[in-house]
């Protein structure tokens, strides 16, 4: 009786860890998934439809996309910015009516340390 009873205690503590590990992994997947889906989310401020899309280099962890955000968001034309490391883009968005110039764009990343390869803008 007492074998029969320490397999059951067995059986049971293993099943127990296969359904904690299996959660587990589930929630990580999920959790790989919210972070890919991230990316396509607002960094900072709010969206419009007067945007400047900024193809960078050297843009490689969130401090990077911190110091950028920081750069962009204390001028008085944007009102928010999305910074896209996994794509190097950084999607700008300004006020109605409002612009920066391609040459000011270059210069403020420049001097945070990164490239521009390419400016696309749409209004």
């Amino acid at each position: 009786m007492k074998i029969l009873l320490s397999l059951i205690t067995i059986l049971m503590f293993n099943l127990i860890s296969y359904i904690v590990l299996s959660h587990d992994k589930k929630n990580e997947a999920e959790m790989l998934h919210e972070e890919v889906d991230k990316t396509t989310e607002l960094s900072s401020g709010i969206k419009s439809k007067n945007t400047i899309d900024v193809a960078t280099n050297g843009m490689v962890c969130d401090f990077c996309a911190q110091a950028i955000e920081k750069v962009f968001m204390k001028r008085e034309e944007v009102q928010g910015i999305n910074v896209d490391l996994n794509n190097q883009r950084v999607l700008i968005y300004l006020k109605e009516n409002v612009s920066i110039d391609d040459i000011e764009i270059i210069k403020l990343f420049e001097d945070s340390g990164y490239g521009v390869e390419k400016i696309n803008r749409t209004s």
